[in-house]
């Protein structure tokens, strides 16, 4: 190319006009560049934002399945509320022992379950642990929801009213505690997603599953001699033995006080070795029930002040297994004594009776008048007790007045029952006990209520329509109206003892199936 073609391509200016457009290109393919960069980002964002908002959004915990089961689809709310309930419920069944051990298997409260270690050797969170026994239980529940969802049961209007009850109960509850809604105080308890509907549903969900399963309970029939026979073959579980028993300790021997495990486990045997000698010479002096409770004061003058202190009344399935044997032995006599060496000392038994329950329990109305809690470290300040004395006599006879008053009015009706019902739901705050509106006791057995009104209730000269005063020790002013007589005792542990065998037998014939966890889990703890 010449030299005058060359300078045709340039501008008056001497500027290249081909290095200028391929530098425009570059720079408007660098713009594009960037523009399509920054709508990618704003929809990278966008797609974040969005996906956070959905993800922590009600609609996606409340309608999505964490975990299927059997077809039945089980969301994060309806997981949490699963977690949190079942959680609360083993720490409250853990912690009720008090014992060290129990208190080690048990999480630390205010930190993270996720970051506190179950088992070392498998590296397993206290919160996989209790997701693993969430998603069991769930499995087990689920059976019974879905045989009701067969069945077509739905909650009965009594059901329904209890849901009810419970929901109101908790929004009172929440505030109590401070919160201003219901949902705050939902969502605290059972994480982000539950409010109020998904709580109800989850509750009703539970109440489905209880109230078919009493259905269920409550459709097995028996015949009195399906009763008797049940009782017979069992009578060793379900007799009622009465007998007396102390317990000579062989004492705090610690382990840490001995170099090895042979010295320990050698005094420790050696320990308790003395014990049973101990019991031999007492077992010389017992002849009857009265020498028996004079040697297990002289054992122990604190522990057994009182004759019913070395008493116990048991069915024979409660009964250990140190003695228990040997109290079922049908060549047992009453006044019969033996000793039973135990792992950290030696038993002295005295044989008492046995009963066949083959009685009539007994329908009852009970106000129970309790005088007020005195608070004894109110007087720790006073030198000697009578100011605390003081305040307890007269919260008894506070108590007993109330009870009189009550009593006045039942003696001026001519309606003695309808009189005591009025009563008892008039002062409804007193009643201690588990009873109905009503004050209504049914089929109350030996031994269930204190000993003074026990004997009142089981006098073969009880009659329909008597009523009294009685006060019990440590408890209160019970006026009892007896109502008449009811089942035989018997006839009731056989019944109970069926129904739960034939409702396992049940439940043991559902089908259990795998729970399909999602990844919403995830979410869920």
């Amino acid at each position: 190319m010449g030299a005058s073609q060359d300078k045709n391509k340039r501008d008056t200016s001497g500027f290249d006009l081909n290095t200028s457009k391929n530098r425009q290109k570059k720079d408007d393919e660098r713009a594009k560049k960037t523009a399509w960069t920054a709508i990618i980002t704003v929809i990278v964002v966008a797609v974040l934002f969005i996906g956070a908002l959905f993800i922590n959004s009600n609609y996606l915990r409340q309608n999505l399945a964490c975990v299927r089961i059997d077809g039945v689809k089980y969301s994060i709310t309806d997981f949490s509320y699963n977690y949190q309930n079942l959680y609360a419920q083993y720490y409250s069944s853990m912690s009720g022992s008090g014992s060290d051990f129990t208190n080690a298997m048990l999480p630390e409260q205010g930190k993270s379950l996720k970051s506190q270690i179950y088992d070392e050797d498998t590296g397993e969170t206290w919160a996989e642990f209790f997701q693993k026994m969430t998603i069991e239980q769930m499995k087990q529940d689920n059976t019974i929801l879905v045989a009701a969802m067969d069945a077509g049961y739905q909650l009965t209007d009594e059901d329904k009213a209890a849901v009810d009850d419970e929901i109101e109960n908790v929004r009172t509850s929440s505030s109590s505690y401070g919160y201003p809604d219901l949902d705050s105080y939902l969502k605290a308890m059972y994480g982000k997603g539950m409010n109020e509907k998904a709580f109800r549903e989850a509750v009703e969900r539970t109440y489905l599953i209880t109230s078919y399963t009493n259905y269920i309970n409550d459709s097995f029939t028996y015949t009195q001699d399906d009763l008797e026979n049940y009782y017979t073959e069992n009578r060793d579980k379900l007799d009622t033995f009465t007998y007396r028993y102390f317990h000579i300790s062989a004492g705090d021997i610690k382990k840490a006080d001995y170099d090895t495990d042979e010295e320990y486990n050698a005094a420790k045997e050696a320990a308790i070795d003395d014990t049973e000698q101990r019991a031999q010479d007492y077992l010389a002096e017992i002849t009857d029930e009265a020498s028996f409770i004079e040697t297990a004061r002289e054992y122990d003058p604190e522990m057994y002040a009182e004759d019913d202190s070395s008493q116990r009344s048991y069915q024979g399935e409660l009964l250990g297994a140190t003695y228990g044997d040997w109290l079922k032995d049908s060549a047992r006599q009453e006044g019969d004594v033996s000793t039973f060496r135990s792992s950290n000392g030696t038993y002295v038994v005295y044989y008492g009776t046995r009963s066949d329950n083959h009685y009539n329990t007994t329908d009852v109305r009970v106000i129970l008048c309790p005088p007020e809690t005195v608070n004894a470290d109110d007087y720790a300040d006073d030198e000697t007790t009578d100011a605390y004395d003081a305040a307890v006599e007269a919260a008894r006879a506070a108590a007993e007045k109330t009870a009189n008053d009550i009593l006045a009015v039942i003696d001026s009706q001519d309606d003695k029952e309808a009189a005591f019902i009025d009563q008892t739901d008039f002062y409804n705050g007193t009643i201690q006990i588990d009873s109905d509106k009503s004050g209504l006791l049914e089929k109350v057995y030996k031994g269930q209520m204190p000993e003074t009104v026990n004997d009142w209730i089981f006098d073969s000269a009880r009659q329909t329509g008597d009523y009294k005063l009685i006060y019990a020790e440590d408890v209160g002013y019970y006026l009892v109206y007896f109502a008449g007589t009811d089942d035989l005792y018997s006839n009731i542990l056989s019944d109970t003892k069926l129904r739960q065998e034939d409702l396992q037998a049940w439940k043991d014939s559902l089908e259990v199936s795998d729970a399909k966890v999602t990844w919403l889990m995830t979410l869920a703890v």
